[in-house]
């Protein structure tokens, strides 16, 4: 099915660090299994972030020769469809899961596509550059498309990527009605894991973070009786003085929320930043038979307290983006069991000629953008 239009295909396309662009690209036509669609909003994930300001993630960086368009937190309305789509429909209203798998693989035969070696998610250059969707028009494969209920609102729809994410990594862990559960970094991912572990029975929560708005946003955000530690700024040069800071100071922590420290170890703590010093305090404030899911990506190595880990039997999970979880994320949304309209702090235009180079950094709250 040809889609015709006289609309312009605008992409926010990354050429280095500070290096935005925006771009007239052409509109592409979908292929068998896929549709194009018209993209209606776009949050700005924290990678993206990283992609501007540093030219990469990690060991990766961005080929100035080979150009990527970022973004990939999506929701749009299918305007053309290709041969062999039979779910969808021009006009239907969807959220758009960006990693496309293998789908032969064994993990993905076992279901953990998010674990394919041949992924290639949107917006990232592993296995890439591969483009994102922060341009007006994309396609993208039916199965990775759901649909939107007409209660959501685009913006809702954008947000159900990092509602993803936080599903998956509550999932992963042994949350039962009761449970305590402590989150580092009250971010959008920090807070809507939190916000998905209270779905699933947690009833005392604490958020740790060092900036005070985002501590004071969380308790607006989240259920009554979530509690909030103000973490000190810190950043220590090697491994022990990292170790010895977090055994000095995890009681005085658990202290200032009540007199009683030994109620306060969590069940599961949820590390969401990716700092080392955050990641090795949450060896010493979960329980003794707790678990620590790492969801978070900062450095590629950190050193782990092993004594801790295996006199008290803490399991150490691992999170990797998401699998399966999609229409539940957007379950939880149409019932009204997760609110992501508030979480919304900034919104931009795509014409504007260099999006990231506007924001006001540092971000607040939960540092999403709709676009």
């Amino acid at each position: 099915m040809t889609f015709k239009t006289k609309d312009e295909n605008i992409a926010a396309v990354l050429y280095g660090a500070h290096d935005l662009r925006v771009e007239k690209r052409p509109i592409p036509q979908p292929q068998a299994g896929e549709v194009l669609l018209r993209i209606k909003a776009t949050g700005i994930c924290g990678s993206d972030l990283h992609y501007y300001l540093d030219g990469g993630l990690g060991p990766r960086r961005i080929d100035s020769s080979k150009p990527m368009i970022l973004g990939h937190e999506s929701a749009g309305i299918v305007v053309s469809i290709g041969d062999d789509t039979t779910k969808l429909k021009v006009g239907d209203r969807v959220v758009i899961e960006p990693g496309r798998s293998c789908g032969v693989c064994s993990y993905c035969c076992q279901g953990r596509y998010n674990l394919c070696p041949k992924m290639k998610f949107s917006s990232s250059l592993l296995q890439g550059p591969n483009d994102g969707s922060l341009c007006r028009y994309a396609c993208f494969p039916e199965n990775l498309c759901h649909r939107l209920p007409d209660n959501m609102s685009f913006d809702d729809g954008a947000l159900i990527e990092p509602l993803a994410v936080a599903l998956h990594s509550v999932e992963r862990t042994p949350i039962k009605v009761g449970s305590t559960v402590h989150v580092f970094g009250a971010g959008p991912v920090g807070l809507l894991t939190a916000a998905v572990a209270f779905v699933k029975g947690a009833v005392n929560c604490t958020i740790f973070d060092i900036n005070q708005d985002r501590l004071d946003f969380a308790k607006k955000y989240l259920p009554n009786g979530v509690r909030v530690v103000l973490l000190p700024k810190i950043k220590f040069q090697n491994a022990e003085d990292t170790i010895t800071w977090a055994q000095d100071n995890a009681i005085h922590f658990l202290r200032d929320l009540s007199n009683d420290d030994s109620d306060n170890f969590a069940d599961v703590v949820f590390e969401c930043t990716g700092v080392a010093e955050c990641i090795m305090l949450s060896m010493y404030v979960v329980q003794r038979g707790g678990t620590v899911m790492l969801i978070g990506l900062g450095r590629d190595k950190t050193l782990m307290p092993t004594d801790i880990i295996t006199t008290r039997e803490v399991d150490i999970r691992g999170n990797f983006r998401y699998a399966n979880v999609h229409k539940k994320a957007i379950t939880l949304v149409e019932q009204g069991r997760i609110n992501l309209s508030s979480l919304v702090s900034h919104r931009f235009k795509l014409e504007n000629s260099n999006i990231l180079a506007c924001l006001p950094l540092p971000l607040s709250n939960a540092d999403f953008l709709a676009v």
